[in-house]
């Protein structure tokens, strides 16, 4: 999660505990030509491995990535941008950054890069109110709903993976269900 949130703004809360537990980083736009050759306070303090004389073999791995939260990043777009009609478009952005965490995760990137298509392109009418929020919602239901069964019918074709997908997949999946073409359908499955 620490090198997913660093990427997106709408992580906030998740993105300035990591920041805490890690120290002082300096971000990638930010860092200088001379930031490069002077050391950092942690590089002067800790010795490497190599100058305690530890082998190799014996080093500490690299803690694994962390587990996708959409629901943390899309909970954050929520909060961040409260009014889903005038603040359509920006909420939307926020959304398909939020998502595009899934995006490496999935067998088949190029759904959900259609349905954020989709997702833009409403969320300017919505915010230009040539479109109400129920109508936006009741069109992405129904892609999200026409991509799964393109989805579905890919992977039956393709060889079979054992594999149980991660978590954000499923919730990505799961996600746009008919109620959110309803009144009362913006749940927290409802993007």
């Amino acid at each position: 999660m620490a090198s997913l949130c660093i990427l997106l703004t709408c992580c906030g809360a998740a993105r300035q505990a990591i920041e805490k537990e890690a120290g002082p980083v300096a971000e990638p736009t930010t860092e200088t030509a001379t930031a490069a050759t002077e050391p950092t306070p942690a590089a002067t303090t800790t010795p490497t491995p190599e100058a305690t004389g530890t082998p190799e073999a014996t080093r500490t791995p690299a803690p694994a990535a962390e587990p996708v939260n959409l629901s943390g990043a899309l909970a954050e777009c929520r909060s961040a941008f409260p009014d889903q009609i005038a603040q359509a478009v920006a909420r939307a952005s926020c959304v398909i950054k939020a998502t595009g965490l899934v995006r490496p995760l999935l067998p088949f990137p190029e759904l959900l890069d259609r349905e954020n298509a989709l997702r833009k392109a409403l969320a300017e009418q919505v915010q230009a109110r040539t479109m109400s929020l129920l109508e936006r919602n009741v069109q992405i239901q129904k892609l999200h709903s026409q991509l799964l069964e393109e989805e579905r019918g890919r992977l039956s074709a393709a060889p079979a993976d054992a594999s149980k997908p991660p978590p954000a997949v499923t919730q990505w999946r799961q996600s746009n269900g008919e109620s959110c073409g309803r009144l009362g359908g913006d749940s927290g499955t409802c993007y």
